[in-house]
């Protein structure tokens, strides 16, 4: 014979099967809170950065803080583009250096602290930056596009790099326009180019 499950048994499980489906949703949204990155989005990979407003912020702090408020400032508009998504801000990877676009490139650069110091020379007309993360090598999906952007690869042609300098860690970065290659040095702690 089989057991017996009375109802107030049956409606305590229900709710506390249910009870753990909004813990799981609230866990993924603390998280996406927490790390300050959307849980959703396309990658900037795979869309087109809005440059179209650049001559409005050249020169000028971002009016959005950080990395994700640059990010966000010059993600795809729903109605200026057939790359936009609706269902959240593009997702990039905070920690490296760069923020990778089909039409883009954005070089983050702290003028003062971070993990390498950026030299600043000919009264900051020649910047050195720095790939960063594991022994990057001329192999690293980010130094080959880079490369290729050097070399006027016709994958790259249309490609812009553009710097972002912010002062101190506590400060907006500021758009500091395009860069043109100058050079690069594997051989130093971190991949430098000189911008």
């Amino acid at each position: 014979m089989g057991k017996r499950v009375s109802a107030a048994s049956t409606a305590k499980n229900s709710q506390a099967r249910s009870s753990r489906i909004r813990t799981t949703a609230s866990r993924k949204a603390l998280a996406a809170l927490v790390l300050q990155r959307p849980a959703s989005g396309p990658s900037t990979k795979v869309v087109n950065a809005n440059l179209g407003q650049l001559k409005k912020y050249l020169g000028k702090a971002c009016p959005h803080f950080g990395k994700r408020g640059v990010v966000q400032l010059f993600a795809p508009r729903s109605s200026d583009s057939k790359d936009a998504s609706t269902s959240g801000p593009p997702r990039f990877n905070k920690y490296a250096g760069w923020a990778e676009w089909k039409n883009s490139i954005f070089l983050w650069v702290n003028a003062v602290g971070g993990n390498f110091t950026n030299a600043f020379v000919d009264g900051g007309r020649q910047v050195s930056w720095y790939v960063g993360g594991q022994k990057p090598t001329e192999q690293s999906p980010i130094v080959k596009r880079l490369l290729a952007f050097a070399r006027s690869e016709s994958s790259e042609r249309n490609t812009r790099i553009l710097m972002f300098i912010r002062p101190r860690e506590t400060e907006p970065y500021v758009l500091c326009g395009d860069c043109g290659y100058m050079t690069h040095n594997a051989k130093k702690k971190g991949f430098e180019f000189k911008w």
